[in-house]
């Protein structure tokens, strides 16, 4: 089976590497012996790891942009309390 990391089954739950985009350009499928074509065991079993790969980022992407806006609603007060402690001090090198 050229499938990698496929152990049979579906990823969700399971501790697996992450798939690269040259893990899954290069993917080959073998042929089922019970007809032609490709396995469907195997194309389903990518397709589900595939699924659970996507999930995984979007949570991650969804994680880091709420990470993103705490720093930013943090920093925008820390930034103003900040310059009006610089014009303070340096009132001449305002511009």
């Amino acid at each position: 089976m050229g499938v990698p990391g496929s152990d049979g089954g579906s990823a969700a739950g399971a501790v697996c590497p992450r798939l690269t985009s040259a893990e899954i350009r290069s993917v080959r499928f073998g042929r089922g012996s019970w007809r032609r074509g490709l396995d469907p065991d195997e194309v389903y079993g990518f397709l589900a790891r595939l699924a659970d790969e996507v999930d995984l980022l979007r949570r991650d992407v969804q994680v880091a942009r709420g990470d993103a806006d705490r720093i930013k609603a943090a920093l925008r007060p820390w930034q103003t309390r900040n310059a009006r402690v610089a014009d303070a001090r340096w009132p001449s090198d305002r511009r």
